[in-house]
């Protein structure tokens, strides 16, 4: 299928989804080179169309916003095109379990440094921080597909709404360290997260870069280790067992010197079932004849 407009034309590669609401489709644009794919949605509710194309002409003046690759209306539908990445998804390296706690670290690091720089509006943002939006490469870079498959208005979303996406994400990526209570330190950010106490991402930003340095540290001087209280209590148990070590071998050492003495002077004792003999005679053998003499 191709979709033309009056500057540009485009095949149509994949179909994601299709709905009478909207249609999102992978598409490369003919005769431009290199050969981009982007995601192309085509928003078919006219009401909806009305609330979402000034935020999406504001983008045209947004240098910042790289991933926005323009706007345009067809057979009364509008249509807006981002950038697509073709890596794994945060979601399938998150099902795979495959990464260590400083590659995870990096990821929420890249997260929001690229959320900040592309400094996109907060309703497609809230959008694209899903998990199976985020996508991430071999060399841990972050980037963006765009399924806004239920993006809301700029007056629907805030900064608090963002604040809970975010805190979803973060327990999605430090889940077996939360399970554990191995980071102590990424308490304070989510709590501030839940109660949606910042003013801006790069406040945001800020609060975990603290906390990152703040694991960073903790690594480098002991692994991070759960916190419950089982652990506790067998971490307590290890620390007391260099003071009973000692003790035990003394005692093990003055229990074998008391033995060996005992034995020294303890009388032997014969071994076995003693057999007592109370008389002495003959014994006859009836049936058997004796030779004369």
């Amino acid at each position: 299928m191709i979709i033309r407009t009056p500057e540009q034309r485009f095949t149509v590669l994949r179909v994601f989804q299709r709905t009478e609401e909207q249609e999102i489709c992978l598409c490369q644009e003919l005769g431009r080179e290199p050969e981009e794919v982007s995601t192309l949605i085509r928003f078919r509710n006219p009401a909806r169309s009305r609330h979402l194309l000034p935020m999406m002409i504001r983008q045209k003046e947004n240098p910042a916003f790289e991933d926005f690759l323009g706007v345009f209306t067809q057979q009364e539908d509008l249509c807006v095109r981002f950038r697509y990445s073709e890596a794994p998804s945060l979601q399938n390296w998150l099902q795979r379990d495959t990464l260590s706690l400083m590659e995870r670290l990096e990821i929420g690091a890249n997260l929001l440094e690229r959320a900040m720089l592309l400094n996109m509006p907060a309703p497609i943002l809230s959008e694209v921080l899903r998990e199976e939006n985020i996508t991430v490469d071999e060399a841990m870079r972050v980037r963006f597909n765009y399924f806004l498959t239920t993006v809301l208005t700029a007056g629907q979303t805030d900064l608090g709404f963002i604040c809970g996406r975010l805190y979803h994400l973060m327990q999605l990526l430090f889940a077996a360290e939360l399970k554990t209570r191995a980071l102590p330190p990424l308490d304070e950010l989510l709590t501030r997260l839940r109660e949606a106490s910042f003013e801006s991402l790069v406040e945001i930003y800020g609060a975990y870069d603290l906390f990152r340095q703040a694991v960073e540290n903790q690594i480098s001087i002991k692994p991070a280790e759960p916190q419950t209280w089982l652990f506790r209590l067998w971490a307590a148990v290890k620390k007391l067992s260099r003071f009973i070590k000692p003790v035990l071998g003394g005692l093990v050492l003055i229990a074998a010197f008391c033995y060996l003495i005992y034995t020294l002077l303890a009388p032997a004792r014969p071994k076995g079932t003693p057999f007592f003999i109370d008389q002495i005679g003959t014994v006859e053998i009836e049936g058997i004849e004796t030779p004369a003499p």
